[in-house]
C-alpha cells in the first residue's frame, strides 16, 4: 500500500487521494474483504433488466474490448457481469469480484467504485488502487442516476489489463451509462403514461372522486381535490400501498379529516408485468357536517376522540348498552379500555385494580369490592385488569357480582383476554355486555384526531401554550408503525416530540430517531434497524445538517446519502 501523501506529490486526482485516506480510516487489512451481501441477484430488478438490454446490444464491441463490465447497486453490491476477455474474466473470478459480492470502497478500498461516493465518473489505474494485487488492472466507473428521481441507483464499472489502459475506456462506460439512463427515462415515461391512461379510463364520470398514484406521481380530478386534505392524501397513499402489497381490491371505509365517511377501493395498475401504481375510487357513504375541530368527542363517549368505522362501531354498542347490566370491556394493552369504562361511568367511577391483590392481600381486596358493591346510592365501579386475578379470587369476585346484581351500582371491568359473547368462564359469565376496543392499527384513520387530542394533554402537562399541528408527512410516517402498545405508545411518542421541539408544526423530521427508523419505507431487520436508528439520531443531533451527521458517524457525506436512500428513512421524497 502506498502513502496518500506520496500520491499527492504524483499529481493524482484528489478523489483518489481522499479515497485512500478513507480506506485507511476503515481499517482495511492486507487483503480486500469479500463480503457477500445477497444469495441471489434478482434478474427482474429494473436496473439489471435495463442494463442487460443496453449492454447486450453492444455485445460485438464488448467481445473486442479486452475488458469486463460489472454492474453494482447503489450500495456497491455487484449484480451482473459481462466479460468479453476470458483472461479478464479469470482475473475477476480469482479475486472474488463476482455477483453478490460487495465491491464498495469500505470492502476493497480505492477502485472505480468511488464513483458511488463522488457521484462522478472515476478511473483508477494500476497502483492507484488501494490494494497492490489490483495493480495489474485499470478500473473505470460511472454512477447511474435515475433520470426521474435523480438518485444514484448503481454504477457501471469496466475492468481492463493495466497495459490496455486508454482514455477511451471511461468515455465508453459514460456512453453506456447515458444509454441506460435514457432507457430508464423511457421506462419511467411509460409508467406515467400507463398510470395516466388508467386514470382517464376510470374518470368517465368526473362527479365521482378519483385518484391515480404511484411513488412519484399523484393525479386527481377536481372532485377528489376538493374532498381530500393533505393529511387525507398521506393516509390514502398508505392505504393504496398496503392494497398493492396485499393484492386486494376490496372496498374499505375511511373517515376523512372533515368527518366525511368514504368508501375507498384500490385497483393496481400493471404494465408488462410491472406494477406502476394504483387507481383509487372514492365514494362518500355518509354525509355529515364538517367538524369544527379535528378532535371533537365521539358521540356517547365524552372526552374520547375518533371517527373511524371501528371506533364508531364501539360507540354505537356502548351507547346502546343497558347501564344496569355489568359491562366487560376487552382489548389489547394500551387501547384505552379504562378510558372507555370511565367515559361510560360518567367520570365518577371508583377504580379497583386487580393487580393490588398481590399488595393488599386477597381478603382485603374482596372486602373493598364488597363495600363498593353494597353502596345504596347510584355509583360506578371499574374492576381493572381482571385477567390478572387468580382462579380462586376470580371465582370469589364472580360470587360478589352475582349477589349485587340489580343494585344501584354499575359494574364495569376491563381485560386483555379475547372474551366472546356466550363465554363460560365463571367471572366473565357475570358480564352480559361485552364491548371490544379496537387496536390502533385498525383505526389508523383516527390518527389526526388522536394526535390533536393527545397533544393538548401533553402541552398542558409541559406548560406549553399554543396549539400543535401535525403535518401530513408526520401523520403518514406514524401510520406505518405497528403500534403494539396502541394508544399508550402513541401518547409516549407525542410527549417525546413535544419535549424535544417548541415548534407549532410537527414534521416527520421532528419524530424520534427510533420512530423514523421503524417508519422506513421498507421493513428493516437486525443490523439495518440499528444502522437506521444511528443515522436518524446523528441527523437529529446535527440539526439536520448531513455534513455534521456524517462527521459524527465517521463516514463520508456521500455514504450517508447512499445509506439514507438504501434504508428508506428519507420520508419526504415519495408517496409510499
Amino acid at each position: 500500500m502506498v502513502d496518500p501523501d506520496d500520491l499527492r506529490a504524483s499529481g493524482l486526482d484528489m478523489s483518489v487521494i481522499d479515497s485512500w485516506r478513507r480506506s485507511l480510516r476503515y481499517g482495511l487489512g492486507n487483503r480486500p474483504r469479500q463480503i457477500v451481501r445477497s444469495v441471489e441477484v434478482d434478474m427482474q430488478n429494473p436496473l439489471v433488466k435495463v442494463a442487460h438490454a443496453v449492454i447486450t446490444s453492444r455485445e460485438a464491441v464488448l467481445e473486442q474490448s479486452m475488458c469486463g463490465l460489472s454492474l453494482t447497486d447503489a450500495d456497491g453490491v455487484l449484480l451482473r457481469q459481462w466479460v468479453g476477455d476470458p483472461a479478464v474474466g479469470k482475473w475477476l473470478e480469482r479475486h472474488g469480484i463476482v455477483p453478490s459480492v460487495a465491491v464498495d470502497e469500505s470492502s476493497i478500498g480505492t477502485s472505480s467504485g468511488i464513483c458511488l461516493l463522488t457521484e462522478k465518473p472515476a478511473i483508477v489505474r494500476g497502483l492507484e488502487h488501494f490494494y497492490e494485487e489490483y495493480a495489474e488492472v485499470t478500473s473505470a466507473g460511472v454512477p447511474i442516476i435515475h433520470p426521474v428521481t435523480r438518485r444514484i441507483v448503481g454504477s457501471l464499472n469496466l475492468t481492463s489489463r493495466y497495459r490496455d489502459t486508454s482514455p477511451v475506456l471511461l468515455s465508453w462506460v459514460m456512453e453506456l451509462v447515458a444509454d441506460i439512463q435514457q432507457e430508464f427515462h423511457q421506462t419511467a415515461t411509460r409508467r406515467e403514461r400507463t398510470l395516466l391512461n388508467a386514470y382517464l379510463n376510470e374518470n368517465r364520470d368526473a362527479r365521482h372522486p378519483l385518484v391515480a398514484l404511484n411513488d412519484q406521481t399523484i393525479i386527481t380530478n377536481a372532485t377528489a381535490a376538493r374532498l381530500i386534505s393533505s393529511v387525507d392524501q398521506a393516509l390514502l397513499w398508505e392505504h393504496a400501498s398496503r392494497a398493492i402489497r396485499e393484492g386486494s381490491e376490496r372496498s374499505r371505509q375511511l373517515v376523512l379529516t372533515d368527518g366525511t365517511v368514504v368508501s375507498v377501493q384500490c385497483r393496481e395498475v400493471v404494465s408488462a408485468a410491472e406494477s406502476v401504481g394504483a387507481v383509487v375510487r372514492i365514494r362518500p357513504v355518509d354525509e355529515r357536517p364538517s367538524r369544527s375541530r379535528a378532535c371533537s368527542p365521539a358521540p356517547g363517549l365524552p372526552g374520547l376522540v375518533g371517527d373511524g368505522p371501528r371506533w364508531r362501531e364501539l360507540c354505537r354498542h356502548a351507547v346502546a348498552a343497558d347501564p344496569a347490566m355489568p359491562t366487560l370491556i376487552v382489548g389489547e394493552r394500551g387501547t384505552g379500555k379504562l378510558s372507555v369504562a370511565q367515559a361510560l361511568a360518567g367520570g365518577s367511577a371508583t377504580v379497583l385494580d386487580a393487580t393490588s391483590v398481590g399488595i393488599e392481600g386477597r381478603d382485603s381486596f374482596l372486602r373493598r369490592l364488597s363495600d363498593l358493591l353494597a353502596q345504596e346510592t347510584p355509583s360506578s365501579v371499574v374492576l381493572r385488569r381482571c385477567d390478572e386475578l387468580d382462579d380462586s379470587t376470580a371465582t370469589a369476585v364472580a360470587t360478589l357480582l352475582r349477589s349485587a346484581r340489580g343494585g344501584p351500582v354499575r359494574v364495569l371491568a376491563t381485560t386483555t383476554r379475547d372474551v366472546e359473547h356466550g363465554h363460560t368462564d365463571p367471572l366473565y359469565a357475570e358480564f352480559p355486555v361485552v364491548l371490544s376496543v379496537p387496536p390502533l392499527r385498525e383505526r389508523i384513520e383516527d390518527l389526526p384526531s388522536l394526535l390533536a387530542s393527545l397533544s393538548q394533554v401533553a402541552s398542558a402537562r409541559l406548560g406549553r401554550t399554543g396549539g400543535v399541528r401535525w403535518m401530513p408527512d408526520a401523520v403518514q410516517a406514524l401510520s406505518r408503525l405497528e403500534w403494539r402498545g396502541n394508544i399508550t405508545s402513541l401518547e409516549t411518542v407525542v410527549m417525546r416530540v413535544l419535549q424535544s421541539t417548541t415548534n407549532g408544526y410537527v414534521n416527520a423530521a421532528d419524530l424520534p430517531a427510533d420512530v423514523v427508523a421503524s417508519a422506513s419505507r421498507r421493513k428493516l431487520a437486525g443490523l439495518e434497524h440499528v444502522e437506521a436508528h444511528a443515522i436518524t439520531a446523528a441527523l437529529r443531533e446535527a440539526g439536520g445538517n448531513k455534513n455534521k451527521a456524517a462527521e459524527r458517524l465517521g463516514i463520508a457525506r456521500s455514504t450517508l446519502y447512499r445509506k439514507i436512500r438504501t434504508l428508506g428513512i428519507d420520508l419526504t421524497t415519495s408517496a409510499f
